[in-house]
Parts: structure tokens; sequence; C-alpha cells
């Protein structure tokens, strides 16, 4: 049994991690938010809102969303061995078993893999149904060097931080977790990872499905093509998280990143 001081001592460093996390992912939210404002200012509703409740609007969500996230990754990474050297830092338990520059030429080969497998699938679906533009390099209409380089924020500190924590730290966590508890054992086994990592991965294509449709009509073809290429994504970061750690599955998510970027300016010019 702890004593009330160990209990107290151990509460505090899950609040400290809370905190960490939240305030990793929050710069992504801030910039989203800030990214998003002209589109919700286009729409005739709200013509005559102020900036402010505009922004509020805008991040109320994700700011819970990432609340969540945080508090379901600090409580049960530890539990089912999925690392973060981050937590560590803060809370002290469960530390990721090699340096977090070990794992670098791993996290950026996965990043630059998954980031010519998708390019290569864009590529396919281009040629495969007539009229289907890229989606990957080129998510908009008539890109320029401009508007390419208008998503870098969004790419990397939202996409490549804030992401990762609401997929692999809150959902993935929660589904190895979930996954473990039905299959029984002292550890997750590798199946239950797997089978984390691929329903974590169908849900990260779904969400961009979703982000898509909330825009604009979508085409089956332009549907499976979604879906697909973010799934192989996600699957590549998802065994980043489980192989290596949360911040190598970030560092992942920002080298494909890079990828797609270079290759979208060079469609730019």
């Amino acid at each position: 049994m702890q004593t009330p001081t160990a209990k107290r001592a151990r509460q505090s460093s899950f609040v400290k991690g809370v905190v960490a996390m939240f305030v990793l992912g929050l710069p992504g939210v801030v910039v989203v938010g800030v990214s998003l404002l002209g589109t919700l200012r286009s729409l005739p509703q709200f013509a005559g809102a102020s900036t402010p409740a505009l922004f509020l609007l805008i991040v109320t969500q994700p700011l819970l969303l990432l609340a969540l996230a945080c508090l379901v990754g600090t409580a049960l990474a530890p539990r089912t061995r999925l690392n973060s050297h981050v937590l560590y830092r803060i809370v002290g338990r469960t530390q990721p078993p090699v340096l977090f520059g070990e794992e670098l030429p791993a996290a950026v080969g996965v990043g630059v893999g998954v980031a010519v497998v998708a390019i290569a699938l864009d590529g396919l679906f281009a040629v495969l149904v007539p009229g289907l533009s890229p989606l990957v390099v080129r998510p908009m209409s008539d890109p320029t060097v401009f508007s390419v380089l208008e998503t870098v924020s969004n790419r990397f500190l939202y996409g490549g931080i804030t992401e990762e924590l609401f997929l692999r730290y809150g959902f993935m966590t929660l589904v190895v977790w979930g996954c473990w508890k039905l299959a029984g054992g002292k550890r997750p086994s590798s199946r239950v990872m797997w089978t984390a990592i691929g329903i974590t991965a169908l849900v990260f294509g779904l969400g961009h499905l979703l982000a898509m449709v909330a825009f604009s009509s979508v085409a089956p073809a332009l549907l499976v093509q979604i879906v697909l290429v973010n799934a192989v994504i996600g699957v590549g970061l998802g065994w980043l998280y489980w192989g290596e750690s949360l911040e190598s599955a970030m560092v992942g998510h920002v080298s494909f990143g890079v990828v797609v970027l270079f290759v979208s300016l060079l469609l730019s010019l």
C-alpha cells in the first residue's frame, strides 16, 4: 500500500506529465485557429463575429480533445510500455530503452519512406483515375510557392506534434490498453500492438476524409485515395510510436512533411 506522501508524489507527477504534454501540443492548436479565421469569417453566419470569438469557436474542441488525449496517454502509456522521452523526464516512469538521438535515423527514415510511398500512391491514383489530382503534394488547386509556404506551421506544429498527441499518445494508447485487457497477458503482445496500429491508421485516414467532406463533396475514388494514403502514413507513424517513442513518431511525421513540402514547392514553380 502506498503511503500518503508517495500517493501525493505520484499524483503530482501525473499532473505535471499531463500539463507538459498539453503545452507541447498547444502551439499546433493555436496555428490552426489562426489559419482558419479567414475561412470562418467568409461564411455569412460569422460575418459579424469578433476575431476573439471566432478564434475561441475554432480552438475550443481541439483544446478539449488535446486535454483528453494527454490525460489518457499520461495514465496509460507507461502501463502499455509505450515510451515518451518527455514523459520520462517529467514523471520518471518507464524509461525508453535507448536515447532519443539513437532513434532519429529510424524516425527520419520511416518518415521519408512513408512520404515516398504516399506520393507514389498519389501518382498511381492519378494515372488510374483520370481527372483525379494528387492529394499529398497538391492539396489545393493552382498552388503557388507562397500558398505552399503558408502551410508550414500547420504541417509541422499541428501535424507533426499536436496530431501525434491526439492519435498516437491519446487514441492509439487507449486502443492498445483496451485490446490488451481483452486479450489478457502480462504485457501487450505484438498482435495487440499491430491491431491498435491498424485501427489508429484507419481512424487517421477517416479523420482526413471527414475534414475534406466538410468543405466539399468527395467522389468514391477520392474517398478511397484519402483513406488509403493516410492509413499508410498512420501505419508507419504507429510503428515508430510502438518500436521507438512518441517523439520518434513526431520526428517521422515532420520528416514526412519536409519531403511533401519540398515536392509541393517544386510542383508550384
